[in-house]
């Protein structure tokens, strides 16, 4: 004899979301895999964006690269989406525009972490001398507020994606620009 018990969508998908959020860890557990906590997370992603600024400021494009996952991606405001090879070329380009770096502040507004996968709202702000169009160099600063995603991919942090860009400003000579 079979029982068929109907319930609405929304319910199963909050029944699906406690389960899956209670036997994650036990299935990490049995798996062998250490289930990191939110603050071990956090700690993780501060160290790995502090290794982001280091390779910025060293104009290292290839260790910047590898803290990108092999599926790394952006989606623009204006809805693009541009893949890792695209990125690549792009962070190139900032690179080489860059005279000299004043600061480099990144900060973590919120975390949420399920599974493998951190989803973090940063903000940013940028303080640099870079070339702008005129061929000269200016004092440029640029803020941001992104979601970036991350995932664990054999064991470590990478960056998935950057979505979600907000409150995006830039000052060229301390005038908009």
């Amino acid at each position: 004899m079979r029982v068929i018990v109907r319930v609405p969508h929304r319910v199963c998908k909050r029944v699906l979301a406690v389960g899956l959020i209670f036997c994650a860890p036990l299935v990490a557990a049995s798996q062998g895999t250490a289930v990191p906590t939110m603050s071990d997370v956090r700690a993780e992603l501060v160290r790995l964006y502090e290794m982001n600024n280091e390779a910025y400021k060293r104009g290292d494009l290839a260790a910047v690269m590898r803290l990108r996952a092999p599926d790394f991606h952006s989606l623009t405001p204006d809805g693009q989406r541009r893949d890792r090879a695209a990125m690549e070329e792009y962070v190139q380009g900032f690179m080489n525009g860059i005279r000299k770096w004043n600061s480099m502040t990144l900060t973590i507004d919120s975390l949420h972490v399920v599974g493998d996968t951190a989803f973090a709202i940063v903000s940013q702000h940028l303080d640099r001398t870079a070339l702008r169009p005129d061929n000269q160099a200016h004092h440029v600063e640029t803020w941001v507020t992104q979601r970036e995603t991350w995932v664990r991919h054999s064991g470590a942090w990478l960056m998935w994606r950057v979505d979600q860009l907000r409150n995006q400003r830039r000052l060229v000579d301390g005038k908009p620009g």
